[in-house]
C-alpha cells in the first residue's frame, strides 16, 4: 500500500521545467557549443528544425494518452537526507534512468532513425529538466507544486515560479537571455563536462534548499513587520511547516538570480558536451560506465520501465 501511495505521489509532479522560454535558452546555449560533427548529425535527425524548436516537444506529449507512461521521466523524488542511489525508485522510471536510456538509444547505430530522433528530442528536454532544482524534489510536496506562494502578490506555487515566472520576470526573449548568459571560457566548460547524471541530480538536490528560503522584507514572515531574522524557511514537509503563504518579490529575485542563471548555463553547456560526445562516438567514461553498473545492481520491479514506455508510445 505504501509503495502504491509513493508511486502516486511521484506521478503527480508537473511535467515541465523552465517553461517554454527556459528550455529554449538551454537549447540555444547548446547550439552555440556544438562541434561540426554534432551539428551535422543533429541536422540529419531534425532536418530544418533547430534544437530550440524541439526543446519543448516532450512536454507537448502530455495531451497524448499513449505518452501517459512518460510523465515520471521528467523528475526524480529524493528526500532531504537521501541520495539518488539510496532513494526509493518509481517502478515507472525517473529522469536519471531516462537520460541514460535516451543517451544509449542515440548512441546505438541499430536504433531506427525515428527512435534516434525521438531520443535526441527527449535528451534536449530532460537535460534542461534535471537542472531545475525542483525536478529533483521532495515527494511530500510534489517538487514544490504543493507549496503555495504569492509571486508579486499573485497566487502561485513554488514549482510554477521556478518553471516559468522567474525567467519571464527578466523580460528577455530566449535568444537575448542565452546571449546574456553564454559567456564562459574553455576551462569552465571542461569542468562542467566532467560530471555524470548522478552528479547533476545531486547538484540540484543540494541547491533546492535555497529555493525554500526568502527574506523578511519580501513578507516571508507569519507576522508581517515583526520578523526577527533576515531570512526564513518556508514550505517544509514536516509538522513544523509554517502556516502562512509567503510573498516572493524583489528580494527573492535578487537572492536567486545567480542560481537561476547558473543552472540554465550549466544545462546548455552540458547538453552540448553530451551531444558532442555521442555524435563523436566517444566511449563512456569510467564514471559513466560505473553509474550504469550501479543502476543494474539496484534494479527491482519491472525490468527497464523507461524502455517499455517509450517503445509502446512509438508504436
Amino acid at each position: 500500500m505504501l509503495k502504491f501511495v509513493f508511486v502516486l505521489i511521484l506521478t503527480s509532479h508537473a511535467l515541465s521545467a523552465w517553461g517554454l522560454r527556459g528550455h529554449r535558452i538551454v537549447a540555444r546555449i547548446a547550439e552555440n557549443h556544438l562541434n561540426e560533427t554534432a551539428r551535422k548529425k543533429v541536422k540529419e535527425l531534425l532536418g530544418e528544425d533547430a534544437l530550440t524548436k524541439v526543446a519543448n516537444e516532450a512536454d507537448s506529449y502530455r495531451s497524448d494518452s499513449k505518452w501517459k507512461c512518460a510523465a515520471p521521466l521528467h523528475y526524480a523524488s529524493i528526500e532531504d537526507q537521501d541520495t539518488y542511489l539510496k532513494s526509493e525508485k518509481s517502478t515507472q522510471g525517473d529522469i536519471v534512468r531516462a537520460l541514460v536510456y535516451f543517451e544509449d538509444a542515440l548512441r546505438d547505430k541499430k536504433t531506427s532513425a525515428a527512435a534516434r530522433t525521438n531520443a535526441l528530442k527527449w535528451l534536449v528536454h530532460l537535460v534542461g529538466d534535471i537542472h531545475q532544482p525542483l525536478h529533483v524534489g521532495r515527494s511530500c510536496d510534489r517538487g514544490g507544486n504543493s507549496v503555495e506562494v504569492s509571486w508579486f502578490k499573485s497566487k502561485s506555487n513554488l514549482h510554477k515560479v521556478w518553471d516559468s515566472q522567474f525567467i519571464n520576470h527578466e523580460d528577455l526573449s530566449f535568444s537575448e537571455y542565452a546571449e546574456q548568459l553564454d559567456k564562459i571560457d574553455d576551462k569552465a566548460i571542461t569542468r562542467l563536462d566532467a560530471s555524470t547524471y548522478l552528479d547533476w541530480a545531486a547538484e540540484s538536490q543540494a541547491l533546492r534548499a535555497q529555493l525554500y528560503t526568502c527574506l523578511a522584507k519580501d513578507g516571508c514572515c507569519a507576522n508581517k513587520g515583526k520578523c526577527k531574522t533576515e531570512s526564513s524557511q518556508f514550505g517544509t514537509c514536516g509538522a513544523d511547516a509554517p502556516d502562512f503563504r509567503v510573498n516572493l518579490e524583489y528580494a527573492y529575485v535578487e537572492k536567486n538570480r545567480d542560481l537561476l542563471n547558473r543552472q540554465l548555463l550549466r544545462a546548455g553547456i552540458r547538453l552540448a558536451a553530451l551531444l558532442n560526445r555521442i555524435f563523436g562516438d566517444q566511449k563512456l567514461s569510467a564514471s559513466e560506465a560505473a553509474m550504469r553498473k550501479e543502476f543494474e545492481a539496484l534494479r527491482t520491479g519491472p525490468p527497464y520501465p523507461v524502455q517499455q514506455c517509450i517503445e509502446r508510445a512509438l508504436r
